[in-house]
């Protein structure tokens, strides 16, 4: 195999796709990407954790095709810091030993036999959908952080559901303390259908999504799911299991509706984590923001062993004073997500659920569970 890459090109493919490598595994095979290089000028670039695999197909001029599995740490350290000049591949086909050059540099690297690597799963396809790039990027952008990190309390939760009714696609995520969901026209002709697919395979088709209305063929089997889109192929088993029963959770009657720009609200809150940050104690413990919300106005206080701060928002409120406090991350990453100038909060009482959302937006929501307070 011999081929010349463009260096900036490389460098941008492997940052990419090697976020699909394990960095430690048993299998050294798995710790490696695929170079398979073809005599029409392509180059197929895969890597395979067996749970999620990025496939890259590039154009460059190759010489001599071939194919060969190569250290990802290895060969992305050194590609990085080569000079910004052309960089030769080439293989010993005979002991899969990689020579690369570039400028006055030059590595030799032992690799491995392609034949050995896994290969990329087989979507039997049973539905196929397409979506805008730019709705998907925004759909899981908005969602994403509220997945859950903790695999071992409910797998299921670790990941986005999408569910597809009467040709609208619904993304939704949820760690059970808080709920993100967002909606999205897609094709009324396409049957119904539910399927969960993991945060780590959604964070990297995120990296890679841009902001053009090129489609993404999304393409679901029994076990996989497989985004197809610009030059990429993403491949990632699904998640098995009941997701929660979210459709009842928004239809909440709420008495309460107060509307806050949310510029001022977040640089508020932001304050107010300064003093939570600098504790360990009231960090590890999640100690809430207090919001007191009477008539036009938010009064936000937050009370921890390292000092105290008192806050004040102007706000628009419809419906019964209410004193109410939150996970102060929970509140800033709903707020953030929601992108627009003005936000609206509505709830009923202290301990019931609270919904936000744009007041411009009118296809996403957000729903955060509230903290108990106890007297200062």
């Amino acid at each position: 195999m011999k081929i010349i890459f463009k260096r900036n090109e490389l460098v941008n493919i492997v940052n990419t796709i090697q976020k699909a490598v394990v960095a430690k595994s048993v299998m050294p095979i798995l710790e490696c990407i695929k170079i398979e290089a073809h005599n029409d000028g392509q180059v197929i670039i895969t890597a395979n954790n067996l749970d999620l695999c990025t496939e890259y197909t590039a154009s460059c001029n190759v010489i001599e095709a071939g194919s060969i599995a190569i250290s990802s740490k290895m060969f992305g350290e050194i590609v990085r810091r080569f000079a910004n000049e052309d960089v030769l591949v080439e293989v010993n086909d005979y002991n899969n030993v990689m020579f690369l050059k570039s400028g006055k540099s030059e590595f030799n690297i032992q690799g491995l036999n392609a034949s050995d690597y896994p290969a990329i799963p087989e979507v039997d396809e049973y539905y196929k959908f397409s979506v805008k790039q730019n709705v998907l990027k925004r759909m899981i952008r908005k969602t994403i952080y509220a997945i859950s990190q903790n695999e071992s309390r409910k797998p299921i939760l670790t990941g986005s559901l999408f569910d597809i009714n009467t040709g609208v696609l619904t993304v939704v995520s949820t760690d059970g303390f808080r709920i993100a969901k967002i909606q999205s026209t897609v094709d009324s002709s396409l049957q119904d259908i539910k399927f969960v697919v993991p945060g780590i395979a959604l964070k990297e088709i995120l990296k890679v999504l841009d902001d053009s209305e090129d489609k993404v063929e999304v393409v679901i089997s029994k076990r996989h799911v497989k985004f197809c889109f610009d030059n990429y192929i993403i491949v990632s088993r699904l998640l098995e299991g009941d997701y929660i029963n979210y459709a009842p959770i928004f239809n909440t009657p709420n008495s309460i509706v107060v509307n806050i720009n949310t510029r001022t609200f977040i640089d508020s809150l932001e304050r107010a984590a300064l003093i939570i940050n600098d504790d360990a104690l009231a960090k590890a413990e999640k100690v809430p923001v207090r919001l007191n919300i009477e008539n036009d106005m938010i009064y936000i206080t937050c009370s921890t062993g390292k000092g105290k701060i008192n806050d004040t928002v102007d706000a628009h409120k419809i419906g019964d004073n209410i004193e109410i406090g939150f996970n102060h991350r929970y509140l800033l990453e709903a707020l953030k997500s929601c992108e627009e100038e003005e936000v609206k909060m509505q709830m009923s009482n202290p301990k019931g659920a609270c919904f936000i959302e744009s007041v411009e937006e009118n296809d996403y929501i957000n729903m955060i569970l509230p903290v108990r307070l106890y007297e200062n």
